[in-house]
């Protein structure tokens, strides 16, 4: 009987359109929005190593809308770069360090990483170093070589510290920083509805969120050297308007398993790291299962995040590789369609095509397995190929024309 459903062709509608997207490949990548409005594993601390005293002005993890006292009155801190929250300053009323507000150095400090050399590490910031008459003077001439060489305790002062550094651990040293370009007072436009543009302190054409990086090319001395890294975020604070939020930090890299034991992956505990665990993995997402087992990236978090680092880090493969072989290709596409659970409703698993975590095979598995432009490259570290598009989808064309004989 032949099978005369739209959905297969769909799929290659859905496949041809990836194909049309640029061919960039991107390699793994640790990303941190804090949307699950919390810190995770990232410390908060002071120049001494020590939790901060709850007295001190400090960052908090919020998605509320926040309204700018009088002149400014009817603009609202700017939203997350991405996702639903972002790290602003707490107390907001009390962001000036004058006679009874106490204004600490405070850092906040990251997971401990290795670097791959695959890209920019950035963080999205907002905020300043001073008022908007003041020019940005967070770059200051001598950085800090370590978490004490930090200014310490600010009462309105000109001394000041805003930005990042990179931390060798096993030294304690830091061996780079970033710093915003400009001064930037996290002032969206009113309401977040377009541009006030009558408003002189509103700076046209300026990106209030300025993502702030260090060069692959920066990075590229402590890449492979067998060292562990941690991004410490610092604010010493400076005057009136004198704080900084941040948002999406995005680390080329790859976390470091301190835990002792263990399979990384093998979130069953059966010693073998196979599909099963991804399926594992994908049902705690969906389900909400916070147990620490399947919190793979060890970020304090279990969400999208660990289903990528179990793909890309752990088996160092990519999105759409059915068969877990390293490389995403033809004999997966064949493997997740002969299974027979596109579009039928039918629960799937990694190996029927549920590439997208939700436990379906969907057109939605086929665009997140074909927008990593991974298709035909072969294994990571493999030098790139461009697959045809046409050569797809004739491969497609002949799936369905089997599935439709089934």
């Amino acid at each position: 009987m032949l099978n005369t459903s739209p959905k297969p062709l769909l799929a290659i509608a859905a496949i041809s359109t990836c194909l049309l997207l640029t061919q960039t490949s991107y390699a793994d990548t640790l990303v941190y929005g804090f949307d699950d409005g919390t810190f995770g594993d990232w410390q908060l601390i002071g120049t001494d190593g020590e939790a901060l005293p709850e007295e001190s002005v400090s960052w908090v993890v919020s998605n509320e809308e926040r309204e700018f006292a009088w002149p400014y009155t009817g603009h609202f801190l700017l939203p997350a770069s991405s996702g639903e929250y972002r790290v602003v300053p707490t107390p907001w009323e009390q962001r000036e360090c004058l006679v009874g507000v106490i204004c600490h150095t405070h850092i906040l400090r990251s997971p401990e990483f290795s670097l791959d050399g695959s890209g920019d590490l950035s963080i999205d910031m907002m905020g300043g170093c001073g008022n908007s008459k003041r020019e940005c003077a967070s770059d200051f001439d001598n950085p800090a070589g370590s978490l004490d060489g930090l200014p310490t305790l600010q009462q309105y002062t000109t001394t000041d510290a805003m930005g990042y550094a990179l931390l060798d651990v096993e030294t304690n040293q830091y061996v780079l920083h970033a710093f915003q370009s400009s001064f930037n007072d996290g002032r969206g436009p009113k309401g977040w509805q377009g541009i006030d543009q009558d408003n002189p302190f509103y700076r046209e054409g300026q990106d209030i969120w300025e993502t702030v990086s260090i060069s692959q090319a920066d990075l590229a001395p402590f890449v492979s050297n067998e060292k562990t890294y941690r991004i410490d975020i610092y604010d010493s604070y400076r005057g009136p308007w004198s704080w900084m939020g941040f948002d999406t930090v995005k680390i080329p890299g790859s976390l470091v398993d301190n835990g002792g034991g263990g399979v990384p992956g093998d979130v069953n505990s059966d010693d073998i790291v196979n599909a099963v665990d991804m399926d594992e993995l994908s049902q705690a997402v969906l389900t909400g299962d916070s147990d620490a087992r399947f919190d793979v990236n060890s970020d304090g978090a279990v969400n999208g995040a660990d289903r990528s680092h179990w793909i890309n880090s752990i088996n160092n493969s990519y999105f759409g590789d059915a068969n877990l072989d390293g490389v995403f290709d033809s004999s997966d596409l064949v493997t997740a369609f002969v299974s027979g659970k596109y579009e039928t409703g039918d629960a799937a698993g990694w190996i029927d095509g549920d590439w997208d975590g939700d436990l379906l095979f969907t057109t939605g598995d086929l665009v997140t397995a074909f927008q990593t432009g991974k298709y035909e490259q072969g294994p990571r570290g493999a030098a790139p190929a461009v697959p045809e598009p046409s050569s797809l989808v004739m491969l497609l064309i002949g799936v369905v024309a089997f599935l439709r004989r089934r």
